[in-house]
This record gives C-alpha cells, sequence and structure tokens, in this order.
C-alpha cells in the first residue's frame, strides 16, 4: 500500500509539474501572441507612418509644383503686363503713337494712320526742301501740307511717346472745308478724297495746260482709242506732276457703243481710289455663275475688278456722232494701275443682304488691267474699318497698319496703340473692311 501511494503521489507531482508546464506554455504561447499582436501593430503602424510619408511628399511636391506653376503665371502676367506697356510706350519704335479723337475725328485718325505707314510719303514730306517751301511762303492758312507734314513728323517721333492731337491739322482743314471745322460727322472715304486732291493741288509743280481738254472734245479722236491714250498721257504727264499724284493716280478708260449708230467712243479718267459697289458685285456672280446660295454672299477683291469691268446697259444716252437719245453699252476698264491703289468697298445694304467680303495679303493684278509695263502684284499695308451699321455716322473707325521696319500688323484705335502680329486672313475679313490700301511690291520711285 505505502508503495501504492508513493507512487501515486510522485505521479501526482509529475501531472502537477505537467500541469505547471503547460500553464507555462500557455503563457509563453499567449506571451508570444501578444508580442505578434504587437509586432503586426508596430507593422501597421509603419505601414500607415510611410503612407502618410509618401502623401505627405506628395503634397510636398504638389506645392512645389503649384509654386512654379504660379511663379510661371506671375511672371507670364508680369510679361504680358510689360509687352502691353511696350507697345503702347514703344521708346525705340516709330509710327507707333496714337492720335487723340478731337470730337468725333476717328474717321481722320484711322486715314492719317495708314498715309503715315507709307514711307514713300512720309521721306517725301520729312524733306528739308519740303520745309523750305513751307516756311518760305508768307500765307499758310490757305496750305494744309505744312500741318499734314507735322503729323507725319509727329506719327514717327521716337522720343514721345504719348498720343498727339491733331489740332492744327484739323484746323487747317477745317478752313477748306466747313463740315469739318464744324465737328459733323464724316465718312472716312471723304476725307481722304479731299487730302489727296488738296495735297496734290498744293504741291503740284506742273504748270496747267487746259489747251489739251480741246484734244479731248474731239469726236474722230474719241473713235481712235489708241490716239486718245496718247492724248491723255501727254495731258497727265504735263498737268499732274505732284507726289500724290505719282503714288496715288491710276488711269482708267471707259467704251461708249451707241446701239442707234454703233459708234464706240473712248474717253480716259484718272482716279485716286477705286469705289466698289459690293451689292452689285455680288448679283453679278451669282447671276452669271448660276449660284443660289452657295456663295454665301461671299465676294472677293479679285470678284470686284472682274465684274466691274462687264459691260452695262444704260438708256437715254445721248450720242456725240448721231445726237440720238438712245441705249448705249459702256464698259469701263483698268488702263494704268498706281503704285499705291486704294480700294473703297460699299457695303449698302439691300434686302438686309451684308456682303462679306475675302481679301489676301498680296494681289495680283494682271487679268485685269490694260497695260503691262510691270509687275502688278500689290502687297496690303492698311485697313480702314467701320464698326456699326452701313452709312451710320455715329459709327467709329479703327485702322490697321503694317509696319514697315518689323513687318508686324498693328491696331490703331484713336489714341490705343496694339501690336496684331502677323497677317491673319480670317481675323482680317471678320472685322469688315471698308478701305484698303495695296502697295505695289515692285514700287516704282
Amino acid at each position: 500500500m505505502k508503495v501504492f501511494n508513493t507512487i501515486n503521489e510522485k505521479a501526482n507531482k509529475v501531472k502537477n509539474i505537467f500541469i505547471i508546464g503547460a500553464n507555462v506554455l500557455k503563457k509563453g504561447a499567449n506571451v508570444l501572441n501578444n508580442g505578434a499582436n504587437i509586432l503586426n501593430n508596430g507593422a501597421n503602424l509603419i505601414n500607415e507612418g510611410q503612407e502618410k510619408l509618401n502623401n505627405l511628399e506628395i503634397k510636398v511636391e504638389n506645392l512645389l509644383n503649384n509654386g512654379k506653376e504660379l511663379k510661371l503665371q506671375i511672371g507670364n502676367k508680369s510679361n504680358k503686363i510689360v509687352n502691353k506697356i511696350s507697345k503702347f510706350i514703344n521708346f525705340n519704335k516709330p509710327h507707333l503713337r496714337g492720335l487723340a479723337n478731337i470730337e468725333g475725328t476717328c474717321y481722320m485718325n484711322s486715314i492719317l494712320q495708314c498715309l503715315s505707314h507709307i514711307p514713300e510719303l512720309y521721306n517725301y514730306f520729312t524733306k528739308p526742301k519740303i520745309s523750305e517751301i513751307a516756311e518760305a511762303l508768307e500765307d499758310q492758312s490757305d496750305l494744309l501740307f505744312p500741318s499734314f507734314r507735322e503729323v507725319l513728323i509727329e506719327l514717327w517721333n521716337t522720343s514721345n511717346f504719348m498720343p498727339y492731337t491733331p489740332n492744327k491739322f484739323k484746323e487747317r482743314l477745317g478752313y477748306k472745308n466747313p463740315f469739318i471745322k464744324d465737328n459733323y460727322p464724316n465718312d472716312a472715304k471723304d476725307l481722304l478724297s479731299f487730302l489727296l486732291i488738296e495735297l496734290h493741288e498744293e504741291l503740284n509743280k506742273a504748270v496747267i495746260n487746259n489747251n489739251l481738254n480741246n484734244n479731248f472734245n474731239n469726236i474722230e479722236i474719241q473713235k481712235n482709242k489708241k490716239l486718245v491714250f496718247n492724248y491723255f498721257k501727254q495731258y497727265f504727264m504735263n498737268n499732274y506732276r505732284s507726289i500724290i499724284s505719282g503714288l496715288f493716280c491710276g488711269m482708267i478708260y471707259t467704251r461708249t457703243q451707241c446701239n442707234f449708230c454703233q459708234t464706240v467712243l473712248y474717253n480716259y479718267q484718272l482716279f485716286n481710289f477705286l469705289i466698289f459697289p459690293l451689292q452689285k458685285v455680288l448679283q453679278y456672280k451669282i447671276k452669271l455663275n448660276n449660284y443660289q446660295n452657295d456663295c454665301n454672299n461671299t465676294v472677293s477683291i479679285e470678284d470686284c475688278f472682274k465684274y466691274s469691268q462687264l459691260p452695262c446697259c444704260i438708256n437715254n444716252y445721248q450720242c456725240k456722232c448721231c445726237n440720238k437719245n438712245a441705249q448705249c453699252i459702256f464698259t469701263t476698264y483698268l488702263s494704268v494701275l498706281p503704285n499705291i491703289i486704294i480700294i473703297i468697298l460699299n457695303r449698302g445694304v439691300e434686302n438686309n443682304v451684308n456682303v462679306k467680303v475675302s481679301f489676301n495679303e498680296n494681289l495680283e493684278l494682271k487679268n485685269y488691267v490694260e497695260y503691262l509695263n510691270d509687275e502688278c502684284i500689290y502687297e496690303l499695308i492698311g485697313v480702314v474699318t467701320h464698326y456699326g451699321n452701313n452709312n451710320d455716322e455715329n459709327g467709329h473707325y479703327m485702322a490697321r497698319c503694317l509696319s514697315p521696319f518689323d513687318g508686324m500688323w498693328y491696331l490703331y484705335n484713336d489714341i490705343l496703340v496694339n501690336q496684331i502680329g502677323y497677317f491673319n486672313k480670317e481675323e482680317f475679313q471678320e472685322e469688315k473692311p471698308y478701305i484698303l490700301f495695296y502697295k505695289k511690291i515692285n514700287f516704282n520711285h
């Protein structure tokens, strides 16, 4: 019994030892599990920290990029501001001064800006000889060219960037034309015509010989086209010797055929500019090409030259040969082209049709002129635009001019001058041009 009791006691001790060992193992396992959890939590914290660090790095990088972009934007805006200021001030570029609007003289300002961009005209008016002539004349109140010369000099002045107020020129202009003196709303075309005629008459070096006019009234001479041309050419060379006629004067001839006696008479005329009625040009284009709506009410400058030379019928024509009031066929042709050709686009609206005009930077006229003494390729140098309804005297005029220095186009809106850049056909056509200035590329000095 004692032996069994001893064995049981030892067995119980062993059992207790195993139990204690198992508990120790359990506690160790719990410790390991806790350690594993701590490691997992640590790993999660590390991952979260890394993710936050990555996000922080991204945010910092974005902030740096945003800062660079903001700096770039600020730099661009500051450059634009500087460019705008420099375009307005233009310390080192001539002819970029604006003109003050004197009670509605935008029509005058636009014409003056376009004329000032013709270097040959500026060079002539700034010669010392012209200044001496102006100073030698006792009474300059009747003359326009001294004040016109002053405007050209001021517009090309590089030492003064502030807008110029052409008070003296307007005063002299008003002395010649009461409508301008009374601040009456004027058409840029009318001012241009008046100005060119006045400047020519003041500067014409020729001694007028009216005896040559007798040849034009001779019926037998008028029947001979070549003879009429020779007489008229002689008349032009003897009576028109000014810088204005040398730059702007061209020649057209008319052919008139009486339907009663079939006599054909020829006559020549001078022009400073050509006027094209856009509505009639569009009607001719639609009629002769069987267009309906596929021409989009658009005509080109070439269309204007082409359809203006078509024969037209005139009733009640007083024939110089048969003295009958008969119907005649009247046709106009271009004979001699000027060095500067000015085109007036008459937009008179009929049936609420707004005619669009297509034009290019270069214009070739060899197909529309009689005498080809040289190339007939022209370059666009100026555009006068009228904003407002057609024939609206309360509209506004602006000029776009090609700089002879940097080949860039500039917009002149009274005192404001902005650079446009290079010629853009679509943008220029959208502005509905009114007057176009084209200069012959092979200029005949």
